[in-house]
């Protein structure tokens, strides 16, 4: 076996033995695969293993659906197709969760704490970015890069559809259909000054992240994530004065006085101290004395 193809084997073997095969299993599996119908005790020889144990194996295999059996003395095993295979597993996983899902949700409700916490995963910030958005309940405010505003985008108009009020500083046009967009005037300059994507999100003041990765996605720069009602507050007024801010230097230097007093209406129901909106009586219940 060529040095590719043993890298291939055992790369097929590892993600074999992902879907619940032992190691012994994954290499049979292949092998019949690879090969063909074949005795267990050939098998054994072709892989160099026991043959008790590649019975064992075959055995276990054909428990899981991954081999089939011939009826008869000389009993020939059969790989069953990978898609077969596939398919079966991935239902499995499916109900699986499912069920996990309907057991987790008897436990009591996590509380919410004042720490800070550090994600170093790229799948546990998007999905922290993604629960946020989908179980906000009143307002969510982003600032958002020009891939991280595409990757958010439907999940921002599905809260939108909730009756969630989304307002979003972006960089280049987008349409986030029923969100206030706020594009930063030659926002592409901007966004080019770095080589990463970032994106910052506050939803109902409960809870907030800021997230820098690589461009493509892939690896995490920096992230936090927390529910301390104060930073929440801290974030979401920040977020709220730089979407106010970008407005009001466009319109401000044009001239447009009815522009800015315009901004300036629609935005006044977002001041949470002198309006004590939602995210006032959050902060305000969780310090209460």
């Amino acid at each position: 076996m060529s040095k590719n193809n043993q890298s291939q084997y055992q790369a097929l073997t590892s993600q074999l033995s992902q879907l619940g095969f032992t190691q012994l299993e994954s290499e049979v599996y292949l092998h019949l695969l690879i090969n063909g119908d074949s005795t267990g005790y050939a098998v054994a020889k072709g892989i160099g293993k026991a043959v008790a144990n590649v019975y064992k194996a075959v055995e276990g295999l054909s428990n899981k659906g991954a081999v089939e059996i011939t009826v008869g003395d000389s009993k020939i095993c059969h790989a069953a197709p990978w898609q077969q295979v596939l398919t079966s597993a991935q239902s499995r996983f499916a109900e699986n969760i499912s069920e996990l899902e309907q057991q987790l949700k008897q436990l009591p409700a996590q509380q919410d704490d004042e720490n800070v916490y550090q994600l170093k995963n790229t799948e546990q910030v998007l999905t922290t970015a993604k629960l946020m958005i989908e179980q906000a309940s009143s307002i969510i405010v982003a600032e958002l890069k020009p891939e991280a505003a595409k990757y958010f985008a439907l999940l921002l108009e599905q809260a939108v559809s909730r009756g969630v009020e989304v307002r979003v500083k972006v960089y280049q046009t987008i349409s986030i259909k029923g969100a206030k967009i706020t594009l930063r005037q030659k926002g592409e300059q901007v966004y080019a000054k770095t080589d990463h994507s970032s994106f910052k999100f506050c939803a109902d003041g409960r809870e907030s992240l800021t997230a820098i990765l690589t461009a493509d996605f892939v690896n995490v720069i920096q992230a936090f994530k927390s529910k301390s009602a104060l930073i929440c507050m801290e974030m979401y007024c920040g977020l709220i004065y730089e979407l106010i801010l970008t407005d009001l230097k466009q319109a401000i230097p044009a001239g447009d006085i009815k522009r800015c007093q315009q901004i300036l209406d629609e935005t006044e129901h977002l001041h949470p101290f002198s309006t004590e909106n939602n995210v006032f009586t959050n902060f305000k219940s969780r310090y209460q004395q």
